[in-house]
């Protein structure tokens, strides 16, 4: 029998599981069940969560109670152990494919051993004429299972097409569930970088929903091992959000999304370890879906740009460029990079990366992932969902209808989609007058751009 641990943040479908905690629930929020537990989309949904969505219909001591009570409750589950759990169907498929000789944004991209590829949320780093694409392992988040990242993986290529499996560069961590690596910890987005000063390698991982902390682990080589330096680390108090690191020469500048309300510039300390210095701020007082996510940055001809999405967790919307004069200045807005986009939705995806191919003129490759490709968004429903968001912060500027309304609570949310099958769409970046530009392409090649 496995103790189970309850509380305000856990996601309401393990609360709704057990006929204790439905009855602690209905106590503190009566005929809130009736109302949720049948929709999909609000399962994976907290307490904690659903009680900021009622726009302060719900008292702050209500969440208070019903969190003291859940976390006094004795619950115990027959479910097998996490360390158990299963590939996912996607995770587990291969098929052989023969060797490519071109990218095609939004297909099914599989290693070498005809593998889905699992670098989710991920990036390119690039040593000694090789390149490492690593991200977020999802061969066992089936939107089911409360697996949310199994470890980083990481991936090598010579050519950018092709890609052989290393395995996890970054294990999962089963000695403890607030283990900062553990499978439930919401880690996402891991970003590597070389420290110049100490000639380690450091990477930061961001945990999302009520954590919203970051996990620094530092290496003597790219593919580990890697030790935890620091855990449920908030620079400055902030709670954290989607990031980039900026390396310029010796320093690094980290672009954090900070308390949902504005992008914060800060300067990392010599090692790369710690954030040491505040520097400014963009995209200020911003609520959803306009506060902004998927951050990463680049310089190019001197000047320095800044990609974002807006904040409907996993469906894809409508991506903004900034442009600042260097790394440690504020970056202003120039515009949606995404050219000729019928969807009005960043071709269906979400940047992570701004890659700059070595030795290639002024080659740069947009890595995005496509998280949800069973959820496809077009224009319209890009529209209903930007207003729907938006109605619940400013219902008399972005007006909803009630069906609408019932489309937003049908998306797949953070908690509940099968990422394992996620695919990717990489796209070259070109600048037209400075101003950042990215094409649709069904296929294309690194020699049409070098």
């Amino acid at each position: 029998m496995k103790r189970v641990h309850l509380s305000a943040d856990s996601a309401l479908r393990d609360i709704f599981a057990y006929e204790e905690s439905r009855a602690v629930f209905d106590k503190f929020l009566p005929g809130m069940r009736a109302r949720t537990e049948n929709q999909a989309a609000v399962g994976g949904l907290s307490a904690r969560r659903l009680v900021t969505y009622s726009g302060g219909a719900i008292p702050a001591a209500v969440v208070d109670g019903l969190n003291a009570a859940l976390t006094a409750l004795e619950l115990y589950s027959d479910e097998p152990d996490i360390a158990d759990t299963p590939l996912t169907v996607d995770g587990a498929e291969v098929v052989a494919e023969p060797p490519r000789d071109a990218i095609y944004p939004g297909r099914v991209w599989r290693d070498t051993n005809g593998r889905r590829i699992q670098a989710h949320g991920g990036a390119i780093f690039y040593e000694d004429g090789v390149y490492y694409w690593y991200g977020e392992n999802k061969d066992r988040t089936d939107g089911k299972c409360p697996v949310w990242t199994w470890g980083m993986r990481a991936y090598r290529s010579t050519d950018l097409y092709n890609w052989e499996d290393m395995g996890l560069i970054i294990l999962p961590d089963f000695s403890d569930e607030n283990a900062p690596l553990h499978p439930t910890s919401h880690a996402d987005r891991p970003h590597i970088v070389k420290c110049a000063v100490t000639g380690k390698y450091v990477c930061w991982i961001k945990h999302c929903g009520s954590a919203a902390c970051f996990t620094v682990l530092q290496a003597d080589a790219f593919a580990g091992p890697y030790k935890v330096k620091q855990h449920h680390y908030h620079p400055f108090g902030y709670e954290v959000g989607d990031f980039d690191i900026a390396v310029s020469g010796s320093d690094a500048y980290l672009y954090m999304d900070a308390n949902h309300s504005g992008v914060v510039t800060l300067k990392l300390s010599a090692d790369f370890l710690t954030a040491e210095k505040e520097i400014c701020w963009q995209y200020k007082d911003l609520h959803a879906p306009f506060c902004r996510e998927g951050i990463t940055v680049t310089e190019h001809g001197g000047k320095w740009y800044m990609l974002t999405s807006g904040m409907t967790g996993y469906v894809p919307n409508k991506s903004d460029s900034a442009v600042a004069d260097a790394p440690d200045r504020p970056f202003v807005s120039i515009g949606n990079p995404h050219v000729d986009d019928a969807s009005n939705a960043s071709f269906n995806s979400q940047i992570t990366q701004i890659f700059k191919v070595p030795g290639k003129k002024d080659l740069y490759l947009v890595l995005a992932d496509r998280w949800v490709p069973d959820y496809p968004v077009d224009a319209r429903l890009a529209d209903i969902l930007e207003r729907a968001t938006a109605h619940r912060y400013n219902p008399e500027r972005y007006k909803v209808t009630p069906e609408e309304s019932n489309v937003l609570t049908q998306i797949p949310i953070l908690d509940s989609a099968n990422t394992s099958r996620a695919d990717y769409v990489w796209l070259p970046l070109t600048f037209e007058g400075g101003v950042p530009k990215i094409h649709w392409h069904d296929s294309w090649k690194i020699s049409n751009f070098a």
